[in-house]
């Protein structure tokens, strides 16, 4: 662990806007600093950086914290490792230190053994490898850019090199690439026979590998598993590559497999990215949305294909990205597309929108009266999706156009559609605006230092707050004993929601506050104690009219007493 005090000095000698100006580009805006989001994607910049607070907070997503917890999500590593980079970048020496995580030793072992492992697999890229590789179309060059290797014929070839160069036998097990014998002493090689695709992580470091078979052997691919410095959910291959390209174009062509991304890059498409051979994952469209603001999706057109295109959509459009789809013809994958159609296949992608309507329509029969009622339904369920009312008109005239039927019936549809959807959050009270500005400024004021919460505490329970947000914040807070409350929370809060309610609630603090924390502290303690004492009247009436209706006067004599107590 980091001595408290370490991480306080890190935290005042960092500066929050230099090391976010090195993701995003930032313009001062009055007293902050304005620029796009990183995590997800926006038309108009919302994300703010306040280098009075060493705070940001993007008003668009939610998301909010400080230079820690910046770092910490942009470059997906832990606590340890960020205060590690900002210590270094900012002149703090740290001792020698332990994590409940991987240590930095271990992982730096890892990543020695993926480097050494990868120098091997290149190393011994024979020339029937090689010339598999020509068959397929990719070239010298290609192999040279991506550091195609392969992995020789026999049991331990990689773990005697490893163990040969110092790297002990149970690091190279932790690293994936060597497995233990059953019943009997000794490590096998987990790619034996293969072609070997290194993967690599944002910054370039090998963390894993691919391989594929030359034959018919199964399975075709083999991957490595999930390691202390490898999660394939939240890894895109290709990214060190291609993450230039993203932000130039605005756009990521979002592929399957391995070979999917190798042969068009090769053809210049330098825009891709590949998710792994998984299904995407909430984890991989934030790190999209780091790079770029729209994504194309070219899957493989056999059924799997289909449904992982539907799927994928629903994902990346919940992260704010722009969706469009290239659907192929004649051909089963973007790497067979390249070799036998050229760039020209992927010219001409559509609308997730204009994929989903033909998606659904096609598996109906037009022709049948009930199968065409179950495509009009199916229909009107995903233009009510689009919030967009110009481009619902514009998809229900193509759908009704293909369905052969009036416009109007699309239309009214989906009207009803959007109904059912929007139904429970019409049914949403807003609660009362006094009450609310209440809990948020006394959360606010308990957040700057431990004196101001130590006060409110001294008044109020984490009970007494009663909307969502401002009552699950109270809990936490109450029970903090840090002497920079907002700071602790910004660096240990686990519930992203939440932080950035923190964020939020300090980025928007009331000019009206300051100098005058006291008086503005009192005064909301006042009306929660007011708006609790007003419950509590409207409970009490309304058990003096039940009891009265039992015709117990004995209990209503009572109420009233409880009642006229409240009251004065």
């Amino acid at each position: 662990m980091i001595a408290k005090e370490k991480i306080e000095e890190i935290r005042d000698k960092s500066d929050i806007v230099s090391v976010i100006s090195e993701y995003v580009p930032l313009k001062k805006r009055g007293r902050n600093f304005l620029g796009p989001c990183p995590f997800h994607s926006e038309k108009d910049p919302s994300f703010t950086v306040s280098p009075e607070k060493q705070i940001f907070h993007c008003f668009g997503c939610n998301e909010g914290g400080n230079v820690f917890s910046f770092l910490m999500k942009i470059e997906n590593i832990n606590f340890i490792q960020a205060a590690i980079e900002l210590g270094a970048k900012f002149g703090v020496d740290l001792p020698e230190i332990k994590s409940t995580g991987p240590s930095k030793d271990e992982t730096d072992k890892l990543y020695q053994v993926m480097s050494l492992a990868a120098q091997f697999y290149r190393e011994n890229l024979s020339q029937p490898a090689r010339e598999y590789l020509n068959k397929r179309g990719i070239t010298d060059e290609t192999i040279k850019t991506f550091s195609l290797g392969f992995a020789p014929a026999g049991w331990d070839n990689l773990f005697k090199y490893l163990v040969s160069r110092g790297v002990s036998p149970s690091v190279a097990a932790k690293s994936g690439l060597v497995l233990p014998r059953d019943q009997q002493e000794g490590y096998y090689d987990r790619f034996r026979e293969r072609i070997i695709i290194p993967i690599l992580d944002q910054r370039g470091r090998t963390i894993a590998f691919g391989g594929r078979g030359m034959g018919s052997e199964e399975p075709k691919y083999l991957n490595s598993p999930d390691t202390p410095i490898y999660s394939k959910g939240k890894n895109l291959f290709g990214l060190s590559l291609s993450k230039a390209s993203l932000k130039e174009k605005g756009n990521a062509l979002l592929v399957e497999g391995y070979f999917d991304l190798i042969t068009p890059y090769q053809a210049g498409i330098t825009n891709i990215v590949a998710s792994l051979g998984t299904a995407l994952t909430p984890e991989q469209c934030k790190l999209l949305v780091r790079h770029c603001s729209s994504v194309t999706l070219a899957f493989d057109t056999d059924t799997a294909g289909g449904i992982a295109t539907e799927r994928s959509i629903k994902l990346l459009r919940d992260n704010h990205l722009t969706v469009k789809v290239i659907t192929f013809d004649k051909v089963k994958d973007p790497d067979e597309a390249i070799r036998k159609q050229g760039v020209a296949a992927f010219a001409s992608p559509v609308s997730y929108l204009e994929f989903r309507l033909k998606r659904v329509l096609a598996k109906h029969d037009l022709s049948d009266i009930e199968s065409k009622a179950a495509a009009i339904k199916g229909v009107t369920e995903i233009l009510a999706t689009e919030k967009d009312k110009y481009i619902r008109k514009e998809y229900a005239k193509l759908a009704a156009s293909l369905l052969k039927v009036d416009i109007n019936e699309l239309l009214q549809g989906q009207f009803y559609a959007r109904q059912g959807f929007s139904r429970e959050s019409r049914q949403v009270r807003k609660p009362a605006a006094k009450i609310v500005e209440a809990e948020k400024n006394l959360l606010l004021l308990s957040l700057q230092n431990k004196e101001l919460l130590a006060e409110v505490k001294s008044v109020l329970s984490a009970a007494d707050f009663t909307q969502s947000e401002t009552s699950a914040l109270a809990k936490i807070v109450f029970e903090n004993d840090s002497e920079q409350p907002a700071h602790y929370l910004l660096e240990n809060l686990t519930d992203e929601k939440l932080k950035g309610f923190v964020s939020q609630l300090l980025m928007n603090e009331p000019e009206a506050l300051v100098g005058r924390k006291n008086e503005i502290l009192q005064d909301c303690v006042a009306t929660v104690k007011g708006h609790q004492s007003s419950g509590k009247i409207a409970q009490l009436k309304q058990k003096i009219a039940e009891a009265e209706k039992q015709e117990d006067f004995g209990q209503v004599t009572e109420l009233l007493n409880q009642l006229k107590s409240e009251i004065s």
